[in-house]
């Protein structure tokens, strides 16, 4: 008997100890195909390209999804967040030079659209209009046509920002700058409501001061967008760069 025991505790040990390789082999077959393995980036096919899908959902992160077109490889994710309310792409791969160009077009509207509040920066400092020189015949068309504004900012957004055709570098910056342009809507009413009327003494100082703000501020967003779109990095500007984030997931 004592044979036959020792043979049968041999045979089950050899059947557990193949079942539990199986096991192991079912597991890392199972991890190799799971997108939510920790560190682990999936492309998934999409409509618009492939997808990249940062599988960290496993540690908190909600995962979301991000476009690959035109040497853009792109995981969209936040923490503990939905990622249309929250979330940021960042991308992995730099774009190629058309694209670095075509992102940085899109930066002339803010810079048209703001132009006037450099009136007095200009007075002051006339030497810093040489700068501008080579854009006076587009400035001069584009206040010279009636309603030049609001064709280019509906040509860009129906244009490129809404065209899938376009990589999502482009389409993000040309929102980007949609909006930055929208934001000039702001001065313009404090301007009507605030500092309306004759201006002289402090008031005359504080309205040159206004308007030196906000021309330095569109100067140095558009000075920073094209720089970076130039660089084939992603320029981020305060205040508008999550929402254009949200209106360009993909």
């Amino acid at each position: 008997m004592a044979p036959s025991s020792t043979a049968g505790r041999v045979g089950r040990g050899g059947a557990a100890t193949a079942s539990s390789a199986a096991r192991r082999a079912r597991t890392a077959t199972a991890a190799k195909r799971s997108p939510r393995r920790e560190g682990q980036v999936c492309l998934l096919r999409h409509r618009h390209g492939f997808v990249a899908w940062d599988g960290l959902a496993s540690k908190g992160v909600t995962a979301g999804l991000g476009v690959r077109g035109r040497g853009e490889q792109c995981s969209y994710s936040s923490l503990n967040a939905a990622p249309r309310r929250s979330g940021r792409v960042v991308c992995s791969a730099r774009p190629d030079l058309g694209d670095r160009i075509v992102a940085s077009v899109p930066y002339l509207l803010p810079l048209l659209d703001g132009l006037r509040y450099g009136r007095f920066f200009f007075a002051e400092f006339p030497q810093t209009a040489i700068v501008l020189a080579p854009l006076q015949p587009l400035i001069k068309t584009y206040y010279t046509l009636p309603f030049a504004s609001l064709i280019v900012f509906f040509s860009m957004y129906y244009g490129i920002v809404n065209n899938y055709k376009f990589s999502r570098f482009i389409r993000f910056n040309a929102m980007q700058t949609i909006l930055l342009d929208i934001l000039l809507i702001i001065p313009s009413l404090i301007e009507n409501f605030f500092l309306r009327g004759p201006k002289s003494g402090a008031i005359l100082e504080l309205y040159i001061s206004f308007y030196n703000f906000v021309w330095l501020y569109v100067a140095a967003c558009v000075i920073y967008g094209v720089a970076a779109c130039l660089a084939g990095e992603t320029p981020r500007i305060p205040g508008v760069a999550d929402a254009a984030d949200r209106q360009v997931p993909l």
